[in-house]
């Protein structure tokens, strides 16, 4: 049985723009390689679309919005490669956990704060 799908209603708004502070994968001076790190989110009803700059990445994402995560595609470039694959951020309280998975294996997650 499918699990039901959350209603417009239940759909928390992920439109914010989110300081990179921490990843278990880089340290701070990468993380602040080409300016400070961030992650933008645009929400229309369950659609959500963005970018981010983290270090040398930066991209851009189209997702869907449910519950207490968006789960996306990225496209955008690393080191200046292409970079293309999938990813989530999830709300956990105040902090959003942003995770990009490449298609070539590689897979990162940063913790972001709400920008003051």
């Amino acid at each position: 049985m499918l699990a039901p799908v959350a209603s417009r209603k239940d759909l928390m708004d992920f439109t914010d723009t989110r300081d990179v502070v921490s990843s278990p994968d880089f340290d701070a001076a990468y993380l602040h390689l080409t300016g400070d790190p961030y992650v933008t989110l645009r929400q229309r009803g369950d659609f959500v679309k963005g970018e981010y700059r983290i270090g040398v990445m930066y991209g851009m994402i189209n997702g869907s919005a449910h519950s207490d995560f968006v789960d996306f595609h990225f496209q955008g470039n690393e080191e200046m490669e292409d970079a293309f694959g999938e990813g989530e951020a999830t709300l956990d309280g105040d902090r959003l956990v942003f995770e990009l998975w490449h298609y070539n294996g590689d897979e990162y997650t940063f913790e972001c704060e709400r920008r003051r």
